[in-house]
């Protein structure tokens, strides 16, 4: 996992650098009050609420608080996110279990976000995992997602991995097109408000055994070592295409959606950050 996110680690950079946090925190707490429930969906190891701590932007509502939920099916997850978090966010429930297998409480959430977490959610079952989200969210709540398109190196290179004959049983990762579809068809047009960010996640060529655990993490299979990989037709020539022999540099391309929906994305308080 570290060797994961010393390249991921900008998947979440730019979220945070996408917009202006502290404006969006800022009207919620307008909206809301200073205490806010945010309900993080398939937490993960808490990558999200640590890059948005690193930055500033919070700092413009001194008295707020966020009443901040953890939900995923791992328990080391949840152990993990848990020790991350810190003020304004302060630890409330703790749900350990899919998102579709989630019953909301009675309290809905002011903010519900779930951050490149939702790949292993079949297609077949994203109406439901939608459908899970929206029941948790207040009715003026704000939902936002982020994932990435068919179009980036973690669903190309999944693609071409489940092609060959390396991957088992694998399930196809869900897509942004296909979240963003399924979003249109249960709200209003006006109610789901995307863009699409491009960007390269880099590693020097000599680091080979950390490329390798990152190709792994890729896939979630630590199982198949990086020369397989390479020599494997398919996935040999895709990876050949990632490597910048100019620069000695692995360069990943990668292209993530943020998807906001719910009455507060309608009301848009936020702009893209140029």
């Amino acid at each position: 996992m570290d060797a994961f996110y010393r390249l991921a680690a900008i998947d979440y950079r730019l979220l945070v650098e996408q917009l202006d946090w502290g404006e969006v925190f800022y009207q919620l707490r307008r909206r809301f009050g200073p205490r806010i429930r945010l309900l993080d969906v398939a937490c993960g190891s808490g990558q999200f609420p640590s890059a948005l701590l690193g930055n500033r932007g919070l700092q413009k509502c001194e008295d707020l608080k966020v009443q901040y939920s953890l939900l995923d099916p791992a328990e080391f997850s949840i152990r993990t996110a848990r020790q991350r978090l810190a003020d304004p966010f302060e630890l409330d429930e703790e749900y350990l279990c899919t998102v579709q297998d989630f019953v909301a409480p009675v309290l809905n959430y002011a903010v519900v976000w779930a951050t490149h977490a939702l790949y292993c959610v079949p297609q077949r079952e994203l109406s439901l995992a939608m459908d899970r989200l929206l029941a948790a969210l207040d009715s003026t709540g704000l939902g936002f997602i982020a994932h990435a398109s068919r179009h980036s190196h973690y669903l190309r290179f999944q693609n071409l991995y489940l092609e060959s004959a390396l991957s088992g049983r694998a399930e196809p990762f869900s897509t942004g097109e296909c979240i963003i579809e399924t979003l249109q068809a249960k709200l209003d047009t006006s109610a789901v408000i995307c863009w699409s960010a491009d960007y390269e996640g880099t590693l020097d060529l000599e680091e080979r055994e950390t490329a390798e655990r990152y190709l792994q993490r890729c896939l979630f299979d630590d199982s198949i070592a990086l020369d397989d990989m390479l020599a494997h037709p398919r996935l040999g020539e895709y990876l050949r295409s990632c490597i910048d022999r100019a620069s000695g540099m692995w360069r990943f391309p990668q292209r993530v959606w943020l998807i906001f929906f719910g009455d507060f994305a309608k009301r848009a308080p936020f702009e893209r950050h140029a």
